[in-house]
């Protein structure tokens, strides 16, 4: 009996099957709980989030709510007594190449961004950020809009208006970007102008990303711009420097655009002479402005609107060194100057100290244009991944621009509205 028992256990053991293995749930042993988990990603870069949608399922459902999206975003830009990062805008000095870079104050680097917009069109203008997508576009006519998320890599051309500019009539069209939360929508605004001699308002449009389709608004401010794209985009709303006409004659005034009305309303400049300079910044996620005296490279005024009280100075910033000329600041009020030799300068606005240098390489002198940028997750229908700059397609771009040809697409319709491929 012994015997026969001692081979039936070996004759159990030996037929036994081992339980399949499943593969664990990252968070099944987590002791935190799932609210608390969100919260921590929520906070990481979104390099780090892309990645981490390969950990699991669940992870991966999460980074794509849009809950989490928004969220993510509220951590991104908030504001750091450090600074937020910038987008600074240069233009290569031999090739006349646009580059696009990203500074981080944080880490104290700058790095060199994928280029969305085609090559061959060698003008391009930054129209601001907002959310996390960047617009780009072509000045003087707009002829081509872009929309990119540098974080997540992706871009977007946008179908161009019908409304076709008239040469001689029109001198341009000034593109403006902005968001509307409540509808979770973003907005391009396409100001077209007319010439001097003829005293008549910009033509408003209006293109939804949830449609694609433009639509003409009433410009009842009377107003005519004067840049090719708005002067800065504060939390999703922007604003333009313009000139209007009324009771108290030919004037400049600031107007924004009311996303929840989708009006234009009018604000006052504050006392600007011919003497002075000016420059719109976003202050603290308040509009603010950078106001100095041409002849005087030492001296920053820095004034901030209230709703109520309209504009005030907030302080007067003296700087340890000289500059050649304000370019804008971070959102936390540290700013950005550039010097007679093209590196830029980051001034403590409280003792006007030099806190870091910083320049781009191979930057021509006087091109640098600064945005204040915060990443984020956020995709519009229609992305797709941004190809990579490599050195052949720089070296190929330099070939073509040295080359001098003049790029013609012909179109039996309409040019413009020409979907170049990203």
């Amino acid at each position: 009996m012994a015997k026969g028992k001692g081979k039936g256990k070996r004759k159990g053991k030996g037929n036994s099957k081992k339980p399949k293995t499943r593969p664990l749930n990252p968070t099944s042993n987590c002791i935190f709980p799932r609210e608390i988990i969100s919260n921590i990603l929520s906070r990481l870069p979104v390099q780090t989030l892309l990645q981490f949608r390969s950990v699991c399922k669940p992870w991966r459902n999460l980074i794509s709510k849009p809950n989490f999206i928004d969220t993510h975003f509220h951590h991104s830009s908030s504001l750091h007594p450090t600074g937020s990062p910038i987008l600074i805008h240069t233009q290569h000095v031999k090739s006349s190449d646009r580059v696009l870079s990203l500074y981080n104050p944080l880490e104290s680097s700058v790095v060199e961004l994928d280029n969305p917009f085609p090559f061959f069109f060698q003008e391009m203008a930054v129209v601001g950020s907002c959310n996390g997508i960047v617009c780009l576009c072509k000045p003087p006519w707009g002829d081509v809009i872009t929309l990119w998320n540098p974080a997540m890599r992706q871009s977007r051309n946008v179908q161009l208006s019908k409304k076709k500019p008239l040469v001689g009539i029109h001198s341009g069209v000034s593109i403006g970007l902005a968001y509307d939360s409540q509808e979770n929508d973003f907005l391009i605004l396409s100001l077209l102008g007319y010439r001097k001699v003829i005293r008549v308002p910009d033509e408003v449009e209006m293109c939804s990303t949830k449609s694609f389709s433009w639509k003409k608004l009433k410009n009842e401010v009377g107003f005519r711009a004067l840049g090719f794209n708005c002067n800065v985009i504060i939390k999703g709303v922007p604003y333009w420097s313009v000139m209007v006409e009324d009771e108290y004659g030919l004037r400049e005034v600031l107007v924004y655009f009311d996303v929840s009305r989708k009006v234009f309303e009018k604000l006052p400049m504050p006392g600007i002479t011919v003497e002075t300079k000016a420059h719109l910044v976003d202050l603290e996620d308040s509009l603010g402005m950078l106001i100095w005296v041409k002849t005087d490279k030492y001296n920053v005024d820095v004034w901030v609107m209230h709703d109520e009280d309209g504009w005030s100075k907030k302080c007067n910033v003296e700087m340890v060194v000289g500059f050649d000329r304000i370019i804008g600041c971070l959102r936390n009020g540290d700013i950005v100057a550039e010097n007679e030799n093209g590196v830029l300068l980051l001034f403590d606005p409280v003792t006007g100290s030099v806190k870091t240098k910083f320049c781009i390489d191979n930057a021509k002198s006087g091109s640098s244009v600064i945005f204040n940028f915060s990443e984020s997750l956020v995709m519009i229908r229609g992305m797709m991944p941004v190809k990579k700059q490599t050195a052949r397609d720089k070296l190929a771009r330099e070939n073509f621009l040295k080359v001098g040809i003049n790029l013609k697409v012909i179109s039996t319709d309409d040019p413009r509205q020409l979907d170049l491929a990203v």
